[in-house]
């Protein structure tokens, strides 16, 4: 992206004029290019962006004082991302909060101190065709792996699964579905025959059939998935996972519903979509977090990219229980915590590291708090 595109693009950003996409790299670019000092901009330049940031946090914060907010987030704007402005206000020296802190370790220079390590997850599925074949994703070759019924499966070079329709014709058994099944440590993309594509992270299982009939487009996931649903107003798409039932027309967005979590968590970030538990209907917009305990959904503004980071390859923290934390580090390196001390309060953390790390990188990381050690005995972390 050009200076001028960027300059451009950040006034926007304080005007509160951006989209979800567009606050996304936004944060993206202070993260990665204002935090590592590496923008080519003039000091004077610097100055007069710290001093728009700094007047908003201001605002913010005189806002937040008079509500008796002084202990919860700083921003509740749809799709904005406070931590970010504050970390780039800091750099330039121009403000510095203590509510938040953001931490980011670079691989390079760590000091590693655990004799063991464990390797992050990779590209790994299953695929159960409608047919009964079972083809393992993480060994098959590429090009095409099977045509069933005129639907032509294809594994790419870049370890994607591509549904395509090889002849238009009805398939002779439009019940049996197909099936990819990421393990933990694992994930897949899958491009599906109607051009809508899936991001499947670790443990997860999507349910599909070959070909699309009738008034719907139904698929059913278990696990944790992004979609970009391809648009047919004629034929709305439904995910089916758990106890919920998700309608789109054409989107972006991102469920996860672990059997070993305690809500299932629905994040727009693009276009609009309708819950419906059997119970309530609930429809949220870009920006937005419907989280389902039982009969009852709670909507929120949330930051999609925190949502959405293991897609793009990293853990991103904002304030998050440590236990929240080791669920999602046993599903992505295959590893069980274990608590020395039951009854230890375990902090919470803000921080962004690599997905693509070893664990010991993010273990050294979470170190940094002082309040928690580890220890690492093959498959299992000992957490003191």
């Amino acid at each position: 992206m050009k200076n001028h595109h960027i300059r451009t693009l950040l006034q926007k950003y304080l005007d509160g004029k951006t989209s979800a996409k567009e606050n996304y790299l936004v944060d993206s670019f202070i993260e990665d290019q204002l935090l590592s000092n590496s923008w080519n901009i003039s000091a004077e330049e610097k100055k007069m962006l710290g001093a728009d940031l700094k007047n908003k946090i201001d605002q913010k914060l005189s806002a937040d004082r008079s509500d008796g907010l002084k202990n919860k987030n700083l921003s509740n704007q749809k799709g904005r991302k406070l931590w970010p402005i504050i970390a780039a206000a800091a750099m330039i020296t121009i403000i510095s909060l203590t509510a938040l802190y953001f931490i980011k370790i670079k691989k390079q220079g760590l000091e590693v101190k655990f004799t063991t390590d464990i390797k992050p997850g990779k590209n790994q599925a299953l695929l159960t065709l409608a047919d009964g074949r079972k083809i393992n994703l993480s060994n098959s070759i590429n090009g095409e792996l099977a045509n069933v019924d005129g639907i032509s499966v294809k594994k790419t070079e870049n370890g994607e699964l591509v549904f395509s329709i090889a002849k238009s014709i009805y398939p002779k058994k439009p019940d049996q579905q197909n099936m990819v099944e990421t393990p933990l440590g694992g994930q897949y993309k899958v491009n599906l025959a109607d051009g809508t594509r899936v991001w499947l992270n670790a443990g997860t299982t999507l349910k599909f059939p070959n070909q699309f009939n009738g008034s719907r487009r139904t698929v059913e996931l278990d696990g944790e998935a992004y979609f970009e649903v391809a648009k047919d107003h004629a034929h709305p798409f439904w995910v089916k996972s758990g106890s919920q039932n998700v309608k789109v027309l054409g989107t972006h967005f991102n469920i996860s519903n672990y059997r070993n979590e305690p809500h299932i968590k629905t994040t727009l970030l693009e276009g609009s979509i309708k819950l419906d538990n059997g119970y309530i209907q609930k429809l949220i917009e870009p920006g937005e977090q419907a989280t389902l305990t039982g009969n009852a959904f709670e909507v929120k503004s949330v930051d999609p990219a925190l949502v959405v980071d293991w897609k793009n390859g990293e853990f991103r923290f904002k304030n998050e229980n440590l236990k929240s934390i080791f669920r999602k580090l046993s599903r992505w390196y295959d590893v069980d915590f274990i608590l020395e001390n039951r009854s230890t309060q375990l902090p919470n953390f803000t921080g962004s590291v690599s997905r693509f790390d070893q664990i010991s990188v993010i273990l050294k990381m979470l170190e940094e708090t002082g309040n928690v050690k580890f220890h690492i005995n093959g498959k299992v972390i000992t957490v003191k």
